[in-house]
């Protein structure tokens, strides 16, 4: 099996070839060839790793405890995103981590990765930090006042064979789960009454949640820049 470094090189250089156009997929075929799955190879070409680090910004505060404030995951826009990357969150700092969608897999630092209406954690498929995340009903964080004991699961969005596993949205599938509803007629994006327990290796949590995908007081319906809040437990 070759190593994920290069693997991942051929997935950007093929993929980049394609320009985003008409052949999402166009790195299938060096997947086909390779005896079992490095889940990276298997994200379609609007989700593939782009080396670039995110232009976005993490602009939050912490109050008595609770971070809030905006994450920017617009990613050059709707029309743009494939060839964007995601950014990278560190829940315990409230900082961007500074790597790209190639580094980011060797990176245990980032808790969290946001790309428009696409979340990731750093466990599973998605990254070596091991993190897993268990999700609750509520639209509070008072509402939790200590982790869950069960339900935890990582990302995972690719089978053994590397066929991609994707939510009904398109984005691959993580352990956010479907997290939003979508109105087919107004195309407008609303977060699930949820929030989400983020599970670390070292035995801490976080407890984090989307208020909104539309979080630019600016320009209120500009979608991915996310107003979100969250809380260690």
């Amino acid at each position: 099996m070759r190593s994920l470094p290069a693997v991942l090189a051929i997935v950007v250089a093929v993929a980049a070839c394609g320009g985003g156009g008409s052949e999402p997929d166009a790195h299938i075929t060096q997947i086909d060839a390779r005896t079992g799955c490095e889940p990276a190879t298997a994200l379609p070409t609007e989700y593939r790793p782009i080396a670039e680090v995110s232009t976005g910004l993490v602009n939050v505060t912490n109050n008595a405890g609770t971070w809030s404030g905006t994450i920017d995951a617009t990613a050059g826009g709707l029309s743009m995103a494939a060839d964007n990357p995601y950014i990278y969150v560190d829940l315990t700092t409230g900082t961007k981590v500074a790597v790209d969608d190639l580094a980011e897999y060797s990176d245990m630092t980032w808790d969290i990765a946001l790309k428009r209406s696409s979340l990731r954690s750093n466990g599973g498929d998605s990254g070596p930090g091991g993190r897993s995340i268990s999700i609750a009903a509520g639209d509070s964080l008072d509402q939790i006042s200590a982790p869950p004991t069960i339900g935890y699961t990582t990302d995972d969005f690719a089978t053994d064979t590397c066929a991609f596993i994707g939510i009904p949205g398109g984005e691959p599938m993580s352990a956010f789960g479907e997290w939003y509803s979508y109105d087919d007629a107004t195309h407008i994006v609303t977060p699930k009454a949820e929030m989400y327990v983020i599970a670390r290796p070292d035995g801490s949590h976080t407890v984090f949640r989307v208020a909104t995908y539309y979080g630019d007081a600016a320009m209120p319906m500009r979608g991915a820049y996310y107003q979100v809040e969250w809380k260690d437990l």
